[in-house]
């Protein structure tokens, strides 16, 4: 198996590689036919994939956020701060 590189200078490569490697769920809205983000939760972090992507691509395209990171993302959305993103 060929290893993902790391561009995470911060993250050590153990715990990037757990992240990449994950377990990865997909939200109930999200169409079965149809690519979503999928995100697994591992040591402490958040890993979200394209799983629209071929699987090589997908990990090597990992974005890794600290739970704290994630939580002023989710407070942002609940205060509208993205729904211009949205038609």
């Amino acid at each position: 198996m060929t290893r993902t590189p790391n561009p995470y200078p911060l993250l050590d490569d153990q715990r990037y590689d757990a992240v990449v490697n994950g377990q990865y769920l997909k939200s109930t809205f999200s169409n079965a036919n149809a690519g979503c983000l999928s995100f697994t939760v591992a040591d402490g972090l958040i890993g979200f994939q394209d799983d629209k992507l071929p699987p090589a691509e997908r990990k090597a395209r990992t974005l890794i956020f600290t739970q704290h990171e994630m939580a002023a993302f989710i407070a942002g959305a609940k205060n509208g701060d993205f729904d211009d993103l949205l038609d």
